[in-house]
């Protein structure tokens, strides 16, 4: 019992962008299936807002392969 306690103990707890797009989802759909109450909408919205626009900004640019392949159709 201790030897799971101390593996435990050892995993650093962290959050990956991954499980915040699960998150979001998760909201998204338990809004869409009426999961919230009225009062309960106004601060599950700005969370989403606030999640969904970090999520966007922290999205890589787009691959610089396809501006190349573009370039090198045009020639």
């Amino acid at each position: 019992m201790e030897e799971v306690q101390t593996e435990q103990a050892q995993q650093p707890v962290g959050l990956t962008l991954q499980d915040m797009k699960i998150l979001a989802g998760a909201i998204e759909i338990a809004s869409q299936r009426g999961g919230y109450r009225a009062a309960e909408m106004e601060v599950i919205g700005s969370t989403y807002n606030k999640l969904t626009s970090f999520l966007k900004a922290t999205e890589p640019p787009p691959a610089p392969e396809a501006e190349v392949t573009a370039d090198a159709a045009a020639e």
